[in-house]
């Protein structure tokens, strides 16, 4: 800058003519002054930006300085924050883990804690114990986790029944009668699979829980006398045997459908079940008809059959037709009978007459054997009927109201299957006993041939039997 000013001034002087240079000393002095001011301003503002150059600096490197220690102070922050992330996904997977667990044992609490709620509800204990609903409803609390007290709650539970089911108890209590009202009497508890009760009018049967489980219901149906004798003896002291019941009520729910009744048993099955009946009731009527009717026929007939022979020899013909028609109870001795009266004749006339006389005696003998036969193929034909009835009934409930409720589709299964039952039932017997009359029919009617051979060999011996040709020469 103090170049420019010099050269400034040197061409002032060099553009002002000579005359006139002598004011013009002045004026260069005024402006020496003002370039020397000039310069001591320079030099001033050159000072102050010097210092304000320092300042500045000292400020940055003071800044410098700040923004240093702020980022080693944000990456330490950031490598802690980092560490804390890593650590908060360490704790929620350990917390996951830990949630699952905790999940899984409260799924198991619970689980065990319905289970214990469906075995206790079915229990003969849970009567005597009527807190275990308050507990198990305090375990099964929703959006609650049981805890260690639920669990040992409950764990409680299954060590009391385990301990009641080894024990044997009595007491007085109160439960429902057979009638349906309520009674009291002397309970006896064995195990937790069989309890029952004597009232003091001496009645003695079984107990079950009732619908709900809170209260102990009579089983319906007599346990007999040998049970009832045994019970009783057990319940005065002076027997070691006690029944015991190991189906959990089954045995019992079948003593009760047992007491219902045959009717009742029968008009399950349908209409057909009663054809069925009829059937049986007329094959009886007709089996009992033959027995009565073969059983008056004597078919050992050997004795008899020794005295007419002796006679045949004897030549004793008209004593030989009255022992016949003396003995007419005896097959035999009928159709010998009848051959007497062909004496004479040639062999095959004495055999055709003795056939004679025998096709006369089959048909008593062999009656009703084919409607009996007939009976016994009709019974099951008429169950197969019932049984195609009750699953046609079975399908269009099915078509109806689908597969949801089973206990709709019993009617029809209980139809099929007691016709099916029933007509077996029935034609099984009948067939026995056809083949049992057949047999007997086939004996007396072998014993009549038997004899009826024996009959015809004597008349040759006798001569009683002629040729054809001692026919032609007699006519």
């Amino acid at each position: 800058m103090k170049t420019i000013i010099m050269t400034f001034v040197a061409a002032v002087f060099l553009a002002i003519p000579a005359q006139a240079q002598a004011p013009w000393q002045q004026v260069a002095q005024q402006v020496a002054a003002v370039a020397r001011q000039a310069r001591e301003n320079a030099d001033q503002t050159k000072t102050i930006i010097e210092g304000e150059r320092r300042e500045i600096m000292a400020e940055q490197d003071s800044l410098k300085a700040s923004i240093n220690a702020r980022q080693k102070r944000f990456d330490a922050l950031k490598a802690e924050y980092e560490s804390l992330l890593a650590r908060e996904r360490e704790l929620q997977e350990e917390l996951a883990a830990q949630d699952h667990e905790l999940k899984t044992i409260d799924g198991a609490i619970r689980t065990a804690a319905k289970q214990a709620r469906d075995y206790f509800h079915e229990s003969l204990t849970t009567p005597e114990f009527p807190e275990r609903g308050t507990v198990l409803a305090t375990v099964l609390e929703p959006d609650k986790f049981p805890g260690l007290q639920g669990i040992q709650s409950l764990l409680t539970l299954f060590l009391d029944e385990l301990r009641a089911s080894g024990s044997v108890t009595r007491r007085t209590g109160g439960f429902i009668g057979p009638d349906g009202k309520d009674r009291s009497g002397e309970l006896l508890r064995v195990g937790t699979f069989t309890m029952a009760y004597r009232q003091p009018d001496g009645h003695i049967g079984f107990l079950r829980p009732n619908s709900d489980g809170s209260r102990l219901t009579a089983v319906q149906g007599d346990p007999g006398w040998t049970l009832s004798d045994m019970m009783a003896d057990y319940f005065d002291g002076k027997g070691l045997l006690f029944p015991v019941d190991i189906s959990n009520g089954a045995v019992f729910s079948r003593l009760a459908r047992q007491q219902t009744g045959v009717l009742e048993w029968l008009s399950s099955g349908g209409l057909l079940v009663w054809p069925i009946i009829l059937v049986g009731v007329a094959a009886l009527i007709l089996v009992v008809e033959r027995f009565y009717s073969l059983s008056r026929i004597r078919g050992n007939s050997a004795r008899n059959m020794t005295t007419i022979l002796e006679m045949v020899n004897r030549g004793q013909w008209k004593e030989c037709r009255r022992f016949c028609q003396e003995q007419s109870s005896y097959p035999t001795c009928r159709i010998i009978n009848h051959t007497l009266q062909y004496l004479g004749n040639t062999r095959e006339i004495i055999e055709n007459a003795f056939q004679e006389g025998l096709l006369k005696e089959l048909p008593m003998l062999e009656r009703f054997l084919p409607t009996l036969n007939v009976l016994a193929a009709v019974a099951p034909l008429l169950g197969l009927l019932g049984t195609v009835t009750g699953m046609i009934n079975t399908f269009q409930i099915i078509t109806v109201y689908g597969t949801g409720d089973p206990r709709m589709m019993s009617g029809g299964i209980s139809e099929a299957l007691i016709t099916t039952q029933l007509g077996l039932a029935v034609a099984v017997p009948i067939m026995i006993l056809h083949h049992v009359l057949e047999r007997r029919v086939d004996r007396i009617v072998g014993d009549m041939e038997e004899k009826g051979t024996g009959f015809a060999v004597a008349l040759m011996k006798v001569g009683k039997i002629k040729t054809r040709e001692e026919l032609d020469v007699a006519a």
